[in-house]
């Protein structure tokens, strides 16, 4: 990862997890961003570890997006 320490942050993924209900099942408070620079911030809560991993895939996906677009803008300079 060269470089990695000289970069600024560019998106956050907070995850907060718990156990609800009976029997006990994995909930969780997922607050997230794909641009930190940025008001605007979306919040999910979910239950189970599928969906849990879904919504942290889909943030993922979204980074990835947005890195495309950058690039895609730096090359067509």
């Amino acid at each position: 990862m060269a470089g990695a320490a000289t970069r600024k942050p560019t998106a956050l993924l907070l995850v907060a997890a718990w156990h609800e209900g009976a029997p006990p099942r994995l909930a969780a408070r997922i607050t997230y961003t794909v641009d930190a620079s940025r008001p605007g911030r979306v919040t999910v809560t979910v239950a189970g570890a599928d969906e849990i991993t879904s919504a942290v895939s889909e943030w993922l996906t979204q980074l990835e997006a947005m890195a495309r677009r950058r690039d895609a803008a730096v090359t067509d300079e």
